[in-house]
């Protein structure tokens, strides 16, 4: 019969081997399960791929259709922006004929004036040359009838 110490030798010989076989079967597990840890991630990145690719063409559309909306509006405001200009043209325009036709107006005001004040020089004239005549007459006249 093997002594104790052969049979401490023995047991410490098969806790080695124990360990080192509990080690590879450890190794082997993590293997298979990062294997599939590394499975299942790559799916997720896959349909996470599939998700942004979907994400994208609704963005790049979304992109297209706001630059054509600008675009039209960018049109609108051109055209808006020249018919602005064209009714600030009209304005002056028209200020422009106000002008005018006050200017017009003034002059024939003066003018209507300047009639006027013909005819009260003529008007005072006539009256004091009948309040001559009527003097005239009135002294001729006997003083009673």
């Amino acid at each position: 019969m093997p002594n104790l110490e052969e049979r401490v030798h023995a047991l410490e010989r098969e806790v080695a081997v124990r360990k080192k076989d509990e080690k590879l079967l450890t190794l082997a597990v993590r293997a298979l399960a990062t294997k599939e840890a590394l499975e299942k991630l790559q799916d997720t990145v896959e349909r996470s791929q599939e998700q942004n690719d979907k994400l994208f063409d609704v963005l790049n559309n979304h992109n297209v259709f706001t630059n054509e909306r600008l675009s039209d509006l960018q049109h609108q405001i051109i055209v808006l922006d020249g018919k602005i200009v064209e009714l600030d043209g009209k304005i002056v325009g028209q200020q422009t004929e106000m002008r005018q036709r006050f200017n017009e107006l003034d002059g024939k005001i003066i003018a209507l004036d300047g009639k006027i004040v013909n005819q009260q020089t003529e008007m005072q004239q006539r009256f004091t040359e009948q309040t001559a005549l009527l003097q005239q007459i009135l002294t001729r006249l006997p003083e009673k009838p």
